[in-house]
């Protein structure tokens, strides 16, 4: 069992239990109003089953609890900005209070060594205050639809806290039981919380059990019910395939466009492996050095083993030590060992569409900061000197209480300067422009901000740079639709160039829509016969019943 904390670490608790909620609201303190973006406009806000909740919109399945949270913002208050970015940092804090929690009630345990015992308040709260201020974690905080990941990483943290507690509590039955609903409700926000009982079977054979024997025969039941919310995730199993299609997983194609053809590549679980040789050291590099960070970075696949060589490196000798810990170093492996499960159902060998994505990092980024914190104050103390009578020296405690606060300043500027580029829609998606000219996703975005304002004539040159550099983009289904009555505005105000140019795009995204062809057909009439015919024709061929169409291509035919 734990010792009882003293004075002087019950007064650094509190400290860390005041200091991560104001630290945190201070880096998100200008997000409140900021608006929804990109799958967040379309999944929540335009969609009006959430705005219901009674039994035949009751969300049922993987990831249901988020919805419900969805519906109970709009029951709440009547769905505000405020409100869902209220609940997504209320969240977050949550989050970093349990993960201080976990650390603190580990490094109290009989098993952990006596100098970081004697300074578990510190530690645990230097974790877990750059943890809540880092600035890898914006965007599972200000991207209000990354609730998924937020929601599910708090559950996790609230399960491994609540294991711990069994183990030093009287009331053990009673905290397990939480461990096991808290295990469920993570599995019910993301499918990443398959890892929950892995990483608390490594957490209990490193720092609790003696023994193999000893975990199964005391905690057998504990760990039934934790395994057994692997049955929500499994219903993913009765999905269609087309769905995983769709949704750009397990089914994942790439594709490369030439003048002549279009290059379909599919992406298997190699080549998404050799991806994630480059992906993980990127991840620790933000870690340390959070310059680059992007909503949508846009990453190639990689296709050769030759190219992920050498990161691949630095990825398997990471797992290598984690290994090597496990017999030598138990503790520490389940830093290492944790890491590699939370991270495994997303970036290992399931293919996914996007390569990278900073908010696969929100519960990982935890084992990283542990190492480094740890690695600071043992550096710290190793070079400690002798102390004697009227010394000046700073201790390594001190001098570790120093470095952090110089962190937190930094992560957390850093902080709230990326959280500027989520003000708007337009500033969010010429920001991954700008890290990646080359994102057919992010011009597209661009251009729906403009439409959103009604700005056609700034929306075009966008648009049509999607369709360059992403000939078959998939466009939301009606996409050309909102063109097609931009194109019938612009005609009205005789701006037939604008007309023109609206008409060509939805035809690009919509090939099949008859009046736009008849449309675009009856414009170029006059300046181009030849092409009006065609497109005359077009528009007979997808809608025999067009009779405009027909009566302008008899017309143009005599």
């Amino acid at each position: 069992m734990p010792d009882v904390p003293d004075r002087s670490s019950r007064r650094t608790l509190l400290l860390f239990v005041v200091a991560i909620p104001l630290l945190v609201l201070a880096v998100y303190h200008r997000t409140f109003t900021y608006p929804f973006h990109f799958d967040g406009q379309v999944k929540i806000q335009a969609n009006e089953s959430y705005q219901k909740l009674d039994w035949n919109h009751f969300p049922r399945g993987p990831r249901s609890l988020v919805a419900l949270t969805w519906r109970l913002n709009y029951l709440v208050d009547g769905g505000t900005l405020v409100g869902y970015h209220t609940v997504n940092i209320a969240i977050h804090i949550t989050g970093s209070l349990l993960l201080l929690g976990f650390i603190y009630l580990t490094l109290r345990l009989p098993k952990t060594a006596e100098s970081y015992r004697d300074h578990a308040a510190l530690l645990a709260g230097a974790v877990a205050l750059l943890w809540a201020v880092h600035p890898l974690q914006t965007q599972s905080v200000t991207y209000i639809a990354q609730r998924y990941e937020s929601l599910m990483g708090m559950f996790f943290l609230l399960s491994l806290f609540c294991f711990v507690r069994g183990f030093t509590s009287k009331y053990h039955s009673a905290w397990y039981l939480g461990s096991v609903l808290a295990c469920t409700a993570s599995a019910l926000c993301k499918e990443v919380a398959i890892a929950i009982p892995l990483v608390v079977l490594w957490y209990d054979r490193a720092f609790l059990a003696a023994s193999w024997r000893e975990l199964i025969g005391s905690r057998w039941l504990v760990y039934l019910g934790l395994f057994a919310s692997w049955l929500i995730p499994a219903q993913l199993a009765l999905v269609p395939i087309k769905h995983h299609n769709e949704h750009g997983t397990v089914l994942v194609h790439e594709f490369d466009f030439t003048a002549d053809e279009t290059i379909r590549r599919f992406v298997g679980p190699k080549e998404y492996l050799y991806s994630q040789a480059h992906a993980i050291p990127f991840y620790w590099q933000l870690t340390v050095l959070p310059m680059g960070q992007s909503l949508d970075h846009g990453w190639r696949v990689t296709y050769s083993l030759v190219e992920a060589i050498w990161p691949g490196v630095l990825v398997v000798a990471a797992l290598g030590l984690t290994i090597w810990c496990i017999f030598r170093a138990p503790r520490w492996s389940f830093v290492g060992g944790s890491f590699f499960l939370i991270l495994a159902p997303t970036s290992s060998i399931l293919p996914i569409q996007d390569i990278v994505f900073e908010h696969r990092m929100y519960l990982p980024l935890a084992s990283v900061l542990t190492l480094i914190v740890f690695g600071i104050y043992e550096g710290l103390r190793r070079m400690e000197p002798e102390k004697s009578p009227g010394s000046t020296h700073l201790s390594a405690v001190q001098l570790l209480s120093v470095v952090l606060v110089i962190l937190v300043v930094v992560y957390g500027g850093v902080s709230i300067a990326r959280n500027e580029v989520y003000r708007t829609d337009e500033s969010m998606w010429r920001d991954v422009v700008a890290k990646n000219p080359n994102n057919a996703r992010a011009y597209h975005g661009i251009a729906h901000a403009y439409i959103t304002q009604g700005d056609w004539v700034k929306a075009i040159p966008y648009l049509e740079k999607t369709i360059e550099l992403h000939p078959e983009y998939n466009f939301s289904e009606g996409y050309g639709d909102t063109f097609l009555i931009g194109a019938k505005k612009a005609i009205e105000i005789r701006d037939l160039e604008l007309a023109v140019r609206l008409l060509d795009l939805s035809i690009k995204m919509n090939p099949k829509d008859s009046e736009a062809y008849y449309l675009l057909a009856n414009l170029l009439q006059h300046q181009n016969p030849q092409q009006s015919i065609v497109l005359l024709q077009m528009a007979i061929k997808h809608d025999p019943e067009n009779s405009e169409a027909q009566q302008l291509l008899k017309q143009l035919s005599q």
